[in-house]
């Protein structure tokens, strides 16, 4: 019957000659397979959970505390602007942000019977990198709510944890007073930026000029990795880059009650900015 291939009409020196070809074109399909499956857990071990690279900054915010970035007239002119600047050049799109902010209620003591203040944590619901986000977490400069904590990540935090990679971008900015304000502080608030070095971005002008214009008492950078704790002169973190706090990161000590301009940066930091 014609246009019908018929295998045992062909010579058996043509049927050898195409099955060697097949299993060449096999070990060349594997060998495909191997380097692209190489390729992928390299390019995944380097962004993972510990071993990413990151720019990563500090920055001490001044003691006014009029001058916060979770008030909403300070975060819309100065802060979001600047972090604007970097989340637009990320390659996620699903941005996730978590806070800690609670508000003040009138209670009863049950031992005395005396009234006192009882902050109770405010739900937020699921919060983006949107106007109507931000309106929700942050705070009108007349009200009495008090923030503690914000965190942002890109992409989000189940991604990450999905996929076993570190964020592009990760963003903590944390109330430095108590709730009741009778802690003794050298900064008002404290900033951790760690943008990915995998993302190729000119983050330190954008970092520079948001330091100089909310007039921080410094802004420091260094490269670092995801979660890989680190010592380097007097500088330790016990954690990864998600859990940096002020506590204990300069000689193991509380950096409020230590005297701020005695630090030493340099050499284990870069200095971007200092407050004169």
């Amino acid at each position: 019957m014609k246009g019908i291939f018929d295998i045992r009409s062909v010579p058996e020196r043509m049927k050898r000659k195409l099955k060697k070809q097949i299993i060449k074109m096999k070990v060349i399909d594997k060998l495909r397979d191997s380097i692209s499956s190489f390729y992928e857990k390299m390019t995944n071990a380097d962004l993972s959970l510990k071993n990413r690279a990151y720019d990563f900054y500090l920055l001490f915010g001044e003691k006014d505390e009029s001058k916060s970035p979770w008030l909403q007239s300070n975060w819309n002119s100065n802060f979001k602007p600047c972090f604007d600047a970097l989340i637009n050049h990320a390659e996620a799109k699903e941005i996730g942000i978590r806070v800690n902010k609670y508000k003040i209620e009138k209670r009863i003591s049950q031992k005395d019977n005396k009234e006192f203040n009882y902050h109770s944590e405010i739900k937020l619901g699921r919060l983006k990198w949107e106007d109507k986000s931000h309106d929700k977490w942050t705070i009108e400069d007349s009200s009495e709510n008090y923030f503690e904590r914000f965190e942002l990540w890109s992409p989000i935090w189940t991604i990450c944890e999905k996929r076993q990679v570190a964020p592009e971008i990760f963003i903590s900015i944390s109330n430095e007073r108590n709730f009741d304000d009778s802690r003794d502080i050298q900064f008002g608030y404290f900033i951790v930026v760690a943008i990915a070095k995998s993302l190729n971005l000119e983050t330190k002008s954008i970092l520079r000029e948001l330091a100089v214009k909310v007039n921080a008492k410094a802004a420091v950078l260094k490269k670092r990795r995801w979660g890989m704790p680190e010592k380097e002169q007097k500088w330790t973190f016990k954690n990864g880059i998600q859990d940096t706090f002020s506590n204990g990161i300069y000689k193991e000590q509380d950096l409020h009650i230590q005297n701020f301009e005695a630090l030493e940066f340099e050499p284990a930091w870069e200095i971007i900015y200092q407050q004169k």
